[in-house]
């Protein structure tokens, strides 16, 4: 199904992914052609934008959504297909203080634990072909310090509940098949897929439901006249009551409140050749993924075919083609005995849209307008949950059943300085490294 093992994209095109050559075929789809109307307007055809028409079709709203281009070609289609269920920087005990409310602290808790399984379920239910394993997620750590912190963290989530175990080093190392870390966390709902095959399975179950799908329809511009929204496209004018942003990085261009709202976090995805046997066994030879928590981040994962799929960030210092690839390879060699003649068969370029609470937010921005923003390298699963939710409370009229409230965007002071810091940390990471 989804475990081709032959030729893949252009190695040499960084916006050639491994999922363009191994997802199975988007459905067919047209440019939205003259005027339309619509209860609830969706632009953006990644994760979020998807799962929210899915379920308001399935609810009876009428929906319509638009991509600019074809679906799941933004952040969603570069990503490594992760799906962690945890926080970047919280803890479910330090969340409460955070929001400054206890309460909803425990509802943002629910919603990232469940956000897995949430995915899976989806994907179950609707016979997804996006090569999902459900086989964990471990987040390692290279201190002893960060070890001993993670069993806090641990108990945290199960006292609420959640498949969330302490491994040891001896056994971090055995399960990752790294000498390089001294204990690990593992996330028991967690797992991988492909990303565009997950995307383009949404998009058709949300056809089949009843919403209006339209590619290669980009918005040019909103405008509020009177109680409707008006999307101006290149073929005509969308009206809507109430619309859902869900570009991620390409909200900042459909609404004035949401220019300076996130930040680009740039890095390059890579795929090995299917391994085999020997170093299958050796790496990873429990299934699973990881995302550890070094600065200069390291990530590992198999699709169905056996390729290792990892990435690294962009920095300042690694440039072109070959260097990319060079990198990739230095990054295996490092963290994996035995890598030193495996071939790197494809290396493309993503992004990850970092906002100032690394959380997921939903942004109210007036009159019946709301933005997702909940990306933050654990997209796919928010995404997918986020858009249940947000589904429902716009079905019911009702926002304050969603365990993310809605509220105004905060930008980033001094933005055009704050949008280089990601790559200038990540490079001093890369020295470092």
């Amino acid at each position: 199904m989804l475990a081709s093992t032959g030729p893949v994209a252009d190695p040499a095109d960084p916006s050639a992914t491994l999922w363009q050559a191994t997802a199975p075929a988007a459905p067919k789809l047209a440019a939205l052609d003259g005027n339309a109307e619509t209860d609830v307007l969706v632009i953006g055809g990644g994760i979020a934008g998807l799962s929210t028409a899915l379920h308001l079709a399935e609810r009876g709203v009428d929906v319509l959504l638009v991509e600019a281009a074809q679906l799941g070609s933004g952040a969603t289609g570069q990503s490594g297909g992760l799906i962690a269920p945890d926080y970047i920087r919280h803890s479910p005990a330090s969340i409460g203080h955070a929001l400054g409310n206890n309460e909803a602290g425990e509802r943002m808790t629910r919603l990232v634990g469940e956000a897995a399984q949430r995915c899976f379920d989806l994907i179950a239910h609707h016979g997804i072909d996006c090569d999902a394993r459900q086989d964990g997620f471990y987040t390692p750590v290279h201190t002893h310090r960060l070890a001993a912190a993670q069993r806090d963290t641990a108990e945290q989530w199960r006292a609420r509940g959640f498949d969330v175990s302490v491994i040891d080093g001896a056994e971090t190392q055995r399960r990752l098949g790294s000498r390089a870390y001294c204990g690990a966390l593992r996330f028991g709902q967690g797992g991988w897929l492909n990303p565009l095959a997950y995307a383009r399975g949404l998009a058709r179950a949300a056809v089949t439901a009843g919403a209006r799908i339209h590619v290669e329809t980009p918005v040019a511009d909103l405008a509020r006249i009177g109680d409707r929204w008006h999307a101006r496209t290149p073929a005509g004018l969308i009206g809507a009551r109430r619309i859902v942003l869900a570009a991620n990085g390409g909200n900042a261009g459909l609404h004035p409140a949401m220019r300076h709202a996130a930040l680009p976090l740039h890095v390059y995805e890579f795929a090995t050749a299917p391994l085999v046997p020997d170093l299958r066994a050796r790496v990873l030879p429990e299934g699973g993924a990881f995302t550890d928590k070094s600065p200069y981040i390291f990530s590992a994962r198999y699709d169905g075919a056996g390729r290792l799929i990892s990435a690294f960030p962009k920095t300042f210092v690694v440039r072109g083609a070959q260097a990319r690839r060079n990198e990739a390879k230095r990054r295996l060699v490092r963290y994996f005995k035995g890598f030193e003649t495996v071939e790197i068969e494809s290396v493309w370029e993503g992004v990850a849209w970092i906002n100032a609470s690394f959380l997921p937010e939903i942004y109210d921005l007036g009159d019946g307008a709301l933005a997702i923003q909940a990306c933050n390298g654990r997209g796919i699963s928010l995404n997918s949950a986020i858009g249940v939710e947000l589904a429902g409370a716009l079905a019911t009229n009702d926002l304050g059943t969603m365990s993310v409230q809605p509220r105004k965007p905060k930008p980033f002071p001094f933005f055009r300085a704050a949008a280089r810091l990601p790559k200038a940390m990540m490079t001093l990471a890369y020295l470092s490294d």
